[in-house]
């Protein structure tokens, strides 16, 4: 699995030697980096041009898998085999730094337990790896943290802007009419082949820009309540149980006032805290200066449905914040406003 913010695309590789699932990470400005997810089965020969072939012409190359390769370099407690010294041969010979845990990663009954499972990198640092026991398997999930230079993880807040014009001509350029379908292989294979193409199309006609967006911190108890929420939809959707359906409306709307309290209070803590001195107050008018007022109806009369102290300032306020000359005068008379009307 991959962050849906980090731009991806799958790619197929051919190996003899290995079983393969790889992706490329998309880089602005840099060299894209190549994750390679490999499985040798114990008896299929492995050739050293099948390692140079997941290496070649790429200049950030992470393999990693279950190798079946066994050598006391990365696990001392264990028999050699071939596929071992072809992988030590290798790295030793193109100067790929090889990366195991210290901790067994496969499990055996009657043998000692090894390590097979492994990375070999190209252009990065693997900083850590671990074997974890989490599983009831005799394989451990392995972990490996890698460093990059000059990377720096894509925002949260980054968001695509495609040209569909151009995604078209990309797409109809580079994917050619309906492909021909004998087996079941050629279905996967042309999926792969559609899905790659459309993530390369839509990258290539994207512009990504970050947008910075004030980050809103929910109580960790209104998250809770969501996800039941969430839970209970789910349920209510599958069975259809009638309480299900009661219990979730009942939630909904205790959700509903508690973030809209919650909201409220950080929207009066924010009024509290403004201050003309740093110019807050204006910037707070600034935001909220979309609301449209009608000119016929008397301000003062409008003031007393107001619910909030800074919606009756903005009413007094906004017929003259364009024609003020300076944010210096508009935040005093912003302050005047709020004093007169926390004195109502």
């Amino acid at each position: 699995m991959i962050k849906r913010s980090i731009p991806h695309h799958e790619i197929k590789i051919n190996n003899p030697s290995f079983e393969t699932s790889a992706i490329k990470i998309e880089r602005p400005n840099n060299s894209t980096i190549t994750v390679i997810s490999a499985y040798r089965p114990p008896r299929k020969p492995l050739l050293p041009q099948d390692l140079h072939q997941l290496f070649r012409n790429q200049n950030y190359v992470l393999v990693a898998g279950d190798l079946n390769a066994k050598h006391v370099s990365w696990s001392p407690n264990t028999q050699q085999n071939v596929a071992g010294h072809v992988i030590r041969r290798f790295c030793d010979s193109t100067g790929f730094p090889l990366s195991a845990p210290l901790e067994p990663t496969h499990f055996h009954k009657s043998l000692n337990n090894t390590v097979i499972d492994m990375a070999i990198s190209k252009g990065m640092t693997i900083t850590e790896v671990s074997s974890i026991p989490e599983l009831s398997s005799d394989h451990n999930p392995v972990l490996f943290e890698v460093s990059l230079d000059n990377f720096t993880s894509p925002a949260l807040s980054t968001y695509a802007f495609p040209n569909w014009s151009k995604f078209q001509t990309i797409l109809t350029n580079t994917l050619p009419g309906n492909p021909k379908i004998s087996n079941t292989d050629d279905i996967d294979n042309a999926i792969q082949n559609f899905n790659s193409t459309f993530k390369n199309a839509f990258n290539n006609s994207s512009i990504f820009k970050t947008i910075n967006k004030p980050i809103s911190c929910i109580p960790s108890v209104i998250r809770d309540k969501i996800k039941i929420k969430n839970r209970l939809r789910k349920d209510w959707q599958d069975t259809k149980y009638p309480p299900y359906k009661t219990q979730l409306n009942k939630l909904q709307k205790e959700i509903k006032n508690e973030l809209k309290n919650f909201h409220r209070a950080q929207w009066d803590k924010k009024l509290s805290e403004a201050s003309p001195d740093d110019d807050s107050l204006y910037k707070i008018v600034k935001h909220h200066s979309l609301i449209k007022i009608v000119p016929s109806i008397s301000l003062l009369s409008l003031a007393p449905w107001a619910y909030t102290i800074v919606l009756r300032t903005k009413l007094i306020c906004l017929p003259i914040i364009w024609r003020a000359p300076s944010k210096k005068i508009l935040n005093h008379m912003m302050t005047t406003s709020l004093s007169v009307l926390k004195k109502k």
